[in-house]
């Protein structure tokens, strides 16, 4: 039981102020890594707050591309019902009179997500608009492989005025607080922003499969596939196949098919230990109709490396904030090969584990606690 004094103090102290409104603004296309992160941010900050989303795109182009797969992580996005979506306007005076519109209503957090090669030249003045309002602001700079040594530095006058940058790695943070100098925001390395730490041969493409026991239709459609690949260029890859058969059906199909130079086919079981090795020199990987608990996409994940999930009739439960997740028809060979091909693209790039969006979001949510001003409870106390 509390004595009265701590009853008393318990009564003094000033309560943190929940997070009720925020803005997070970033590339919006559901086909594409920046646009698929940026989602991931915005779901996760559901839990927190009612989120606003604006779709900046300033590339006319944003949303081409019929050689990409359906993201799996997209299967999974909010609904319109839970998050207001808004589109920023291609002009920037135009765009600049929509952000203060953004801001009428009281909101306690701006979000604007950077991707280095993209045009990130709206965010200084999201951000200005965004502080104007009174509200906390933060800039979340992707760091991936092929971004460049100038990237930390050429976003420097964008994020300048903002509250907190988070970055993916700590090279960019160095850099971008020796650039800013002083008077600089608080810069933090965040995982769910880093897409570096993969290794493997960008010269020679190595695609692994995981299917079911005996699936001869799942193993047909994969090896059709793979035959796709002109000959051309089948010197620089090799599909491996893992799966448990029996009799001589699985192996005759290997050997009937156009690349069956380049197939590996294993039917045996692999310890932890060795499932990881496999991940980790894959270019990319692919499982066919997981189980909640498959050990193989688990695995997967948890090496950062490009999955596609073979599923019937693109319906499966697996993939949930897993932006390194594409979608296939197991049934459709022609929708197997686009997804490989798109997986095999991404193979420089260790994507990050669905739980980091949900540590990003309650980091910022500490930013907000963080910055609440306690003045006015302080006065009332004190009257």
């Amino acid at each position: 039981m509390q004595s009265p004094s701590e009853k008393s103090s318990t009564r003094g102290a000033p309560r943190p102020r929940l997070m009720s409104n925020v803005v997070v603004a970033g590339p919006s296309s559901a086909i594409t890594i920046p646009g698929l992160m940026t989602s991931e941010v915005v779901g996760a900050l559901t839990s927190h707050a009612q989120v606003t989303r604006v779709a900046v795109d300033l590339g006319k182009d944003f949303n081409a591309g019929l050689h990409r797969a359906t993201a799996l992580s997209s299967t999974f996005q909010p609904n319109k019902g839970v998050v207001r979506t808004l589109r920023a306007p291609l002009l920037a005076r135009q765009r600049r009179q929509e952000f203060r519109q953004y801001f009428n209503d009281r909101v306690d957090m701006a979000v604007a997500l950077a991707w280095p090669g993209l045009d990130n030249s709206w965010i200084g003045e999201f951000v200005h608009v965004a502080k104007l309002a009174g509200a906390t602001t933060v800039v979340l700079m992707v760091t991936h492989p092929t971004a460049g040594q100038n990237a930390a530095s050429s976003i420097a006058r964008e994020v300048a005025q903002s509250d907190l940058v988070l970055v993916g790695d700590i090279i960019d943070a160095t850099i971008l607080s020796a650039t800013l100098g002083t008077t600089r925001p608080v810069i933090e390395v965040h995982r769910a922003l880093s897409l570096t730490g993969r290794s493997v041969s960008q010269a020679h493409k190595r695609l692994t499969t995981f299917l079911p026991k005996d699936d001869e239709q799942s193993l047909v459609s994969v090896l059709a596939a793979f035959d796709a690949i002109p000959s051309d260029w089948i010197e620089n890859y090799d599909l491996r196949v893992i799966m448990r058969y029996s009799g001589r059906a699985v192996p005759d199909h290997v050997a009937a098919s156009y690349h069956s130079d380049h197939v590996q086919l294993t039917g045996e079981d692999f310890s932890s230990l060795d499932m990881h090795q496999i991940a980790s020199d894959s270019s990319a990987m692919s499982v066919g109709d997981p189980a909640f608990d498959s050990r193989a996409y688990a695995t997967a994940v948890d090496a950062g490396v490009a999955t596609v999930v073979l599923a019937n009739d693109m319906v499966t439960d697996v993939g949930r904030g897993y932006v390194g997740g594409l979608l296939a028809d197991i049934n459709r060979p022609t929708s197997v090969h686009v997804a490989h091909d798109h997986a095999l693209r991404l193979s420089e790039l260790r994507f990050p584990s669905p739980i980091a969006w949900f540590e990003l979001a309650d980091r910022l949510n500490n930013e907000f606690q963080d910055d609440t001003d306690w003045s006015e409870d302080s006065t009332s106390l004190n009257a």
